[in-house]
């Protein structure tokens, strides 16, 4: 008996991101995940961000024909955004951006597919 696991969020995030290197597309794996490293009293811990840096950004950032998008993935069945991750969706909206949800390489070739040709 064959037992189907649901992939992991990095194993989507590496399949969407080997898709859009092959289709040549601009694009970037976000990481904002602070540096865990020894403090100024020799413990490990993780370093604090930046001051201006964000909370909440999408795990891949696509730039298509001048237009930012945020591509976020989740594993099926999790549709929750954290809260900071929906204030940034929000705010992508606000200023004419586009965030979106993702839980496989399906959904971001339906994206881009409704995208380029509407």
């Amino acid at each position: 008996m064959t037992v189907k696991t649901t992939p992991l969020e990095k194993e989507i995030q590496n399949e969407i991101c080997e898709y859009l290197k092959q289709g040549g597309y601009f694009f970037w794996r976000n990481n904002t995940i602070p540096v865990f490293s020894r403090n100024n009293a020799g413990k490990m811990a993780f370093r604090s961000m930046g001051k201006y840096a964000m909370k909440g950004l999408p795990d891949i950032i696509l730039i298509l024909q001048g237009h930012f998008i945020g591509i976020e993935v989740k594993r099926e069945g999790i549709n929750m955004l954290r809260p900071d991750q929906e204030t940034f969706k929000k705010l992508c909206k606000v200023h004419g951006a586009s965030y979106i949800v993702v839980h496989s390489l399906e959904d971001v070739r339906k994206f881009l597919v409704a995208t380029i040709c509407p």
